[in-house]
């Protein structure tokens, strides 16, 4: 029993994981330096900006970093090109980007709740801790900020032998928050759905994480947690029925695996 739930605790950490929200700039630029004029560094902007939103991230670092060299002091073009390291992999990159988008504007919580996001991308839960809070305590009624906090201290708790219940208490009161910020934010629903598991409240769980897939049904997320809550509770049918359709959802290999796995447990057929 104790190697099962070592088990989930590893696959809920890297599903929690998935579950990141980045924040989008909501500051003008707050100078262009030297070097270079408006006007391209403007188009180099909008050019870079198009490719990100394309997925063409080399493109979009290229175009952004030209944006930099000719305006080092544009918030904008740093806060872009950090977006685009990140989903490039380039994780570190990302974070020296956002780093310096706060030293140029302070007040900047986009910038501050990315790099927390960042953080936890880097499995530096503490340091993302600190941004999260900081991008509160300028944008306090960010549902996405609330939501990315709780997930931070939800993967905190688990990271011990024994769940941390104080940790998963904080965690389900950020994402409490972020649901009265945005009524059914599924990212909220599935976080809290697996902190019921943790606490083996396994109907409160059940109700929240179907209450998740009413808003996003093919979310691979909420039916692993799903298919776990139905198991913990004794019902195998559901069980197997929701894993199975976790897997058809085509999932992370690894995922795959642990869903085999526990359906091989459960003596699914």
């Amino acid at each position: 029993m104790q190697k099962s739930y070592v088990i989930v605790a590893v696959v809920l950490i890297v599903i929690v994981a998935a579950l990141v929200i980045f924040a989008y700039p909501r500051h003008s630029d707050i100078g262009l330096g030297s070097g270079g004029s408006a006007e391209n560094v403007e188009a180099l902007l909008e050019s870079g900006r198009a490719s990100l939103e394309a997925g063409d991230y080399t493109a979009a670092i290229a175009d952004l970093e030209a944006a930099v060299a000719d305006a080092p002091n544009n918030s904008q073009a740093h806060f872009l090109l950090g977006q685009a390291y990140n989903q490039s992999g380039d994780l570190m990159a990302a974070a020296d980007e956002f780093r310096r988008v706060i030293e140029l504007d302070p007040e900047n919580a986009a910038a501050h709740h990315n790099l927390g996001v960042t953080y936890y991308q880097l499995q530096d839960p503490n340091s993302a801790v600190g941004e999260f809070k900081a991008a509160l305590q300028i944008d306090p009624d960010d549902p996405d900020t609330h939501y990315q906090l709780g997930a931070t201290y939800l993967v905190l708790a688990l990271s011990s032998p024994t769940p941390n219940a104080q940790m998963l208490e904080t965690a389900m009161d950020e994402f409490q928050n972020a649901l009265e910020l945005e009524e059914n934010m599924p990212e909220a629903l599935i976080g809290m759905g697996n902190i019921y598991i943790q606490q083996a409240d396994y109907p409160a769980a059940i109700e929240t994480l179907t209450q998740a897939l009413q808003q996003v049904p093919t979310s691979p997320e909420a039916h692993y947690a799903l298919a776990n809550a139905y198991a913990q509770n004794g019902d195998v049918a559901q069980a197997c029925e929701t894993f199975q359709r976790f897997i058809d959802l085509n999932p992370p290999a690894a995922w795959q695996t642990e869903a085999q796995n526990a359906m091989s447990a459960l003596g699914c057929e």
